[in-house]
């Protein structure tokens, strides 16, 4: 296994320094907007992909794989959300040909450092691309405070600048904001979560700045957040967004809160062996509109399960996740009956499928007017106390990451005074004439070199993951104070019995 990624790290160093196969550069994104009728605001459809493409370059037909990625969503999506985009071949095949299928809109967020390999100027970003069928009209970055080990190449979380984008997208319906993120991932074997996966606080702590980030942008009717979080349904780094922002998971609202697994499912013979889980999301945050008056509402949403034939004929997954694809329309209410509505009968309407989620909104319309009044009803003070919880969860989180963090630069620091008195030992035995040895010196350099590289990594990267964790927790704290405020407020304004 170790030799192919090696032999294939070979032979694209070698493509990309030779320019062995030269690549087009796909026009830019297009500047002008369609003109759009009234009868084309009236109903609008918005289909959504979110999808890991595992561009790396040293994995199994990169290039070949991002091609078919390009067909796979030609006619099916008017919003397309990419994460592992790394390098500028595969960014520019994929662009080109979705250019053709009618995406004339995209943007990749390019702030990043990138691996420090020959491949070409300019070549590595975030690998986040959005292609669109409507307009862009705005992009922003905010890169996470906790973004992996610079040191750690292998894991390619800190070359990538991990953090959220932001796109504004012009529809006939209005602006809408899209979110694209990419969490650190989990590299505890077979990426198990829980004891052993060093990242989990660092996650909890992006999903918060995720969370705040969202908070403080967010403007439009409908709001959706796509990418890998790295993490299943039900732990804490979903509960924040959910929680604090009321996003809505789109596919367990659509599939009766079923598994939906996107990473090492049976089916897919690149991560197969595992740990299975879903861990990439399509949410979304609809305003409450005025009763009988268009609004956006989501329709459907379904794990998008990519292959293609090789070239040696076999059948091969388009990554090594499957992703997440949800249906968004405006349109005026429909009629339908809530199964929330008292004389609500089961057993008699067959139309409206059953939600078991524990969210108060069950019913499988999102612009139901019976649920929108039933969460206006809903007390503030359990609203702002479950907040609190969550909060709580996540101060204890950041605490414990900031306590993993200061071990972790003592080790350091440590072994950075271990070799500093290791070169000097054997500086000083060579000086004294008590080993003669040309070696001396190569020893003497190698352990300085080491203490060094130590030191600098101790007082540079850990302490900046140090503060950002106490920053961080910090800020939590401030969450919790406004909430208690609130709460007092809501209780202080109670009608006295």
């Amino acid at each position: 296994m170790a030799d192919h990624v090696v032999e294939r790290f070979c032979q694209r160093v070698l493509v990309e320094l030779l320019n062995l196969d030269p690549f087009a550069t796909p026009v830019p994104s297009r500047a002008t907007w369609p003109h759009w009728t009234e009868q084309d605001k009236k109903q609008v459809s918005l289909r959504v992909l979110s999808l890991n493409a595992w561009g790396l370059p040293v994995a199994p037909k990169c290039t070949e794989r991002a091609a078919k990625i390009a067909n796979a969503i030609s006619s099916d999506y008017e919003l397309v959300v990419l994460q592992e985009i790394w390098h500028i071949r595969e960014r520019h095949l994929i662009v080109s040909k979705a250019q053709e299928s009618g995406f004339h809109y995209y943007h990749y967020f390019n702030s990043a450092v990138g691996f420090p390999f020959p491949m070409g100027v300019d070549s590595f970003g975030t690998g986040l691309l959005v292609l669109s069928k409507f307009p862009i009209s705005c992009a922003l970055y905010h890169s996470f405070g906790l973004s992996g080990r610079p040191y750690a190449l292998h894991e390619s979380d800190f070359v990538a600048n991990k953090g959220v984008g932001l796109l504004r997208i012009e529809t006939p319906a209005g602006q809408i904001d899209v979110y694209v993120t990419h969490l650190l991932a989990n590299y505890n074997v077979g990426g198990k979560p829980g004891v052993g996966d060093f990242y989990q606080s660092h996650r909890t702590g992006q999903s918060y700045e995720l969370t705040q980030f969202i908070a403080a942008t967010n403007k439009n009717r409908l709001t959706i957040v796509c990418g890998d979080f790295n993490s299943s349904p039900d732990c804490l780094v979903l509960k924040i967004p959910r929680q604090l922002l009321c996003l809505r998971d789109a596919f367990t609202d659509a599939n009766n809160d079923m598994d939906g697994l996107t990473f090492a499912s049976p089916e897919n013979k690149y991560s197969h062996g595992d740990y299975p889980m879903r861990m990439d999301y399509v949410m979304y945050k609809i305003d409450m509109q005025p009763k009988d008056e268009s609004a956006w509402h989501l329709v459907r949403s379904s794990i998008f399960k990519g292959f293609f034939i090789d070239a040696q004929g076999d059948k091969t997954p388009l990554s090594d996740h499957f992703g997440v694809s949800a249906e968004f329309t405006f349109s005026e209410p429909r009629p339908h009956i809530c199964k929330q509505q008292d004389g609500f009968d089961v057993a008699t309407t067959n139309e409206v499928e059953s939600l078991d989620v524990t969210i108060e909104r069950s019913c499988p319309m999102t612009t139901c007017s019976h649920c929108d009044e039933q969460e206006r009803e809903q007390s503030e003070e359990d609203k702002a106390a479950a907040d609190a919880t969550c909060l709580q969860e996540l101060q204890n989180m950041l605490l414990a990451g900031r306590n993993q963090a200061i071990l972790a630069r003592q080790t350091r620091l440590r072994r950075a005074v271990a070799f500093f008195v290791a070169a000097l030992a054997v500086f000083m035995t060579y000086v004294m004439s008590i080993v003669v040895s040309s070696w001396s010196w190569v020893v003497v350099l190698l352990f300085a070199m080491i203490s060094v590289t130590e030191y600098v990594l101790t007082f540079y990267f850990l302490t900046f993951e140090c503060t950002t964790f106490i920053e961080l927790t910090n800020q939590v704290q401030l969450h919790l104070h406004l909430h208690a405020h609130r709460t007092k407020e809501i209780i202080q304004a109670k009608p006295r019995q």
